[in-house]
């Protein structure tokens, strides 16, 4: 047999392979089936809102150890993202002057300079925000992390998708990485995904 032959039968065997293992993965954790709950994550100046997917804002999600948590998460100023979502969930969102009113009740006044000029400044130069899920009380970026930074950017005309696999028991906080002015050491919401 020749080697060109041996070759295409070894690819047609793989091939079969791969095709015969991939209805073997769909329950698997994170994979597009087997989701058991699904949340979506707006990122506004300075800090994110959590709603579920019936269209009720959330302070915290509790999972069970080992659930699949689908994350939608995006940028309350990406105006083509937020409409690519489902009608219950845009309604959920709180406007502007909403979000404004949340953060001046969470964060310092600054010791120079207006609150709401600084946001509105934050708003202009730094549009653009991230998420990450990390174990409560730790570093940034350091280990154990339930989701890697993903960029949100203002311009995206789309939300980002991930799933995540539930499987380390505690508290978890969801952490804007990029800076995004005066109040970006407040971005995030501390213990915002228990696991149990």
């Amino acid at each position: 047999m020749s080697p060109t032959v041996q070759r295409r039968e070894f690819l047609t065997a793989l091939g079969a392979g791969i095709a015969g293992l991939a209805g073997c993965v769909g329950n698997l954790p994170g994979s597009s089936g087997g989701v058991d709950r699904t949340i979506y994550v707006g990122a506004y100046h300075w800090g994110f809102i959590i709603v579920d997917d019936s269209g009720e804002e959330q302070d915290r999600i509790r999972l069970q150890r080992n659930d699949v948590l689908r994350v939608v998460s995006f940028n309350t100023l990406a105006s083509q993202a937020v409409q690519s979502l489902p009608a219950s969930i845009r309604d959920a969102l709180p406007d502007h002057e909403a979000l404004e009113e949340r953060n001046a009740e969470r964060i310092p006044d600054p010791a120079d300079g207006d609150f709401h000029e600084l946001l509105e400044e934050a708003n202009e130069q730094y549009p653009d925000h991230s998420l990450a899920i990390m174990p409560s009380g730790q570093v940034h970026m350091g280990g154990g992390m339930m989701m890697h930074p993903v960029a949100l950017p203002q311009n995206a005309t789309r939300p980002i998708v991930r799933q995540l696999g539930a499987t380390q028991r505690g508290d978890y906080t969801l952490s804007c990485l990029t800076y995004c002015g005066y109040g970006h050491p407040y971005m995030e919401i501390d213990g915002g995904i228990v696991i149990t």
